[in-house]
């Protein structure tokens, strides 16, 4: 039976600690919401990180029954979820049935004909599912459990009524968004056949519209699967003639007896040439699956060694799919296979382009902060209008306080025995045990960042768009280019034996004075402009704190992306550093210095 279905999407603003949404694609069906009572998470990433994992588990799935698509949730939700601040209801249709699995608390409201009431009611700190049959033109409504309290069954009744789906929703938003919480968020769904068939469902019970759980789960889910016909070859009907057909006188009856014989010739080609076209759809998906499916597991076996040439293998393969698409009807079964196979690479795709949310964050010093810098083992801040420098432990506890007077403070770098520190005076240069500060250069412009090498300080000069050598920290300046070297637009400077700029963007490597050629590979977005980098000489990897895209990158020096670590609070990041044997980031936000766990 031809299936349609027809559907529209209500969801609230989100708010710092509360994040909804409503998802569907193929045949799957996804309304959840999100509390959080911890001011540091970003409710948002958690939020799509949770829709993520359930739509991987889904479409992970060889055989999509009531009792696997259940799993698939408990899996999505693991141990990482409190049951008690999320509502989640997954809905999927097939073959007339629908299979429903309710995460938390949540329900699914059911309008048949003139009778509407609740067929699936979700319990607090729970997974439950349940099945059930649908019958032409059922509506039914995935809720959240803030939007079913907000949006009673009697407040639905009247809207539904009469309404198109669309309308449906466009009545209800108002309703919604009226003092949201965030959390509200609803799927309307209107269930269509073919003209003229019918459910063996005629109506809902009359003694109770909502069914419970436990008696649901218990229930063996409809099947999935029609089991194949044999093997035959179909040959066409032996027909016989009646001898006697040419006395008949009534000639109606030798037309009906002809008609009869018509159909069947006809009936048998059509099953014939049915047959041969659905092995060619076979042949084809084959050919198109086949190789797919390999390159899938290719690109999953990368995933550990490097996400971001996995992020690669998996838009190529999405690529070649949606390119093939067009050649299996829509409808088929061949192509729903093929759309579901699309559907697990997106959630891959999807998975590995959110990146992992920055974990363990920690605020260690909250004391006024603008730069960090982190090396020999050293991790210090600066007080930007004071170009007071603070040296800490790695937990943030003050153990040496300096003063500079290098006031307006741009930038930090360190070396084993000193700080520096760029500002209105030019360069201070602090000894790290006894304190004593001294002013080695004073006639430095448009330099905006520092770093060490050896006993050798370096400057990247947006000016002049070079990089200043000072040997010993304190000589004259001379150019570290050889030849004719043009930047662009240089925003940071790291160096580890090679000099690693960040370039409108774009990171360029120098050795000696010349460049290498250097290739990034595996970025989901480009670097924003304003982004900062740093390495170290025993560092496997270069880091890039990209406020414009909230996020922190690791790229191999080989040029592939390995990670990248995402949260809002990036957004109002000044400076970081990172402690790679200690598996630590350091970021200023809002001038005040937090760790992560790398």
């Amino acid at each position: 039976m031809e299936e349609n279905i027809l559907l529209s999407k209500i969801v609230a603003t989100p708010t710092e600690s509360t994040w909804c949404q409503a998802y569907s694609t193929l045949n799957l069906y996804v309304v959840l919401s999100k509390k959080s009572h911890a001011i540091d998470e970003s409710i948002v990433s958690s939020g799509k990180e949770l829709l993520e994992r359930i739509q991987r588990e889904y479409f992970s799935l060889d055989q999509k029954d009531l009792k696997n698509i259940k799993k698939s949730v408990e899996a999505a939700v693991g141990e990482k979820e409190n049951l008690d601040s999320v509502s989640i209801v997954l809905v999927t249709i097939t073959q007339k049935a629908a299979y429903i699995v309710i995460a938390g608390a949540g329900n699914v409201v059911l309008k048949r004909g003139a009778k509407i009431g609740v067929i699936a009611e979700g319990v607090a700190g729970e997974i439950n599912a349940f099945s059930g049959e649908l019958a032409a033109d059922d509506i039914l409504i995935l809720e959240t459990t803030d939007f079913s309290k907000k949006i009673t069954v009697d407040k639905l009744s009247g809207l539904l009524d009469h309404n198109e789906v669309s309308a449906i929703s466009e009545n209800i938003a108002p309703l919604v968004h009226d003092e949201a919480q965030g959390t509200e968020a609803a799927i309307v769904l209107q269930y269509k056949t073919a003209l003229g068939a019918k459910s063996a469902v005629e109506e809902i019970p009359e003694e109770e519209a909502t069914v419970k759980a436990e008696d649901k789960t218990k229930a063996e889910p409809l099947t999935e699967t029609v089991q194949e016909l044999p093997k035959k070859n179909i040959r066409l009907p032996k027909i016989s003639i009646p001898k006697n057909l040419l006395s008949f006188k009534n000639k109606w009856m030798i037309i009906a007896v002809i008609v009869i014989l018509a159909a069947l010739l006809g009936g048998s080609i059509f099953m014939e040439r049915s047959k041969q076209e659905a092995k060619i759809r076979q042949t084809i998906l084959a050919e198109i699956l086949t190789p797919a499916e390999k390159k899938f597991d290719e690109a999953n076996a990368l995933l550990n060694l490097n996400k971001g040439l996995a992020l690669e293998e998996f838009n190529q393969i999405k690529g070649g799919l949606e390119t093939n698409q067009g050649k299996l009807a829509a409808g088929t079964a061949e192509r729903k296979k093929l759309d579901e196979f699309i559907g697990k690479v997106e959630g891959k795709i999807g998975e590995l382009g959110a990146g992992n949310t920055l974990s363990n964050q920690k605020l260690i010093y909250d004391k006024d902060a603008d730069f960090v810098d982190f090396k020999e083992n050293t991790l210090s801040v600066v007080k930007k209008d004071t170009g007071e420098i603070n040296l800490l432990s790695s937990t943030g506890s003050s153990e040496k306080t300096i003063d500079t007077k290098n006031k307006n403070g741009a930038t930090i770098a360190l070396d084993t025995s000193s700080i520096y520190v760029l500002g209105d005076l030019g360069v201070t240069k602090s000894d790290k045990k006894s304190g004593k500060t001294t002013n080695p250069i004073d006639d430095i412009k448009n330099t905006v960042e520092l770093d060490t090498f050896g006993a050798n300080l370096y400057g990247l000069n947006t000016s002049t768009k070079t990089v200043d050598r000072y040997v010993g920290g304190a000589g004259a300046r001379s150019a570290y280019f050889k030849g004719d070297v043009t930047l662009a637009d240089p925003t940071s400077m790291a160096i580890d034996g090679s000099i690693w700029i960040l370039d409108g963007g774009k990171i360029r490597k120098f050795t000696k004075g010349t460049e290498d050629t250097f290739t990034l590979s595996g970025l989901t977005k480009e670097i924003s402009t304003s982004s900062h980098l740093t390495t170290a000489p025993d560092y496997s990897d270069i880091y890039i704190l990209d406020t414009g895209n909230t996020r922190i990158i690791s790229v191999s020096k080989t040029g592939e992306v390995k990670n990248q670590y995402v949260s809002k609070e990036l957004a109002n990041a000044s400076s970081f550093a990172v402690d790679e044997p200690g598996k630590k980031i350091y970021v200023v936000i809002s001038s005040k210095l937090y760790s992560f766990d790398l």
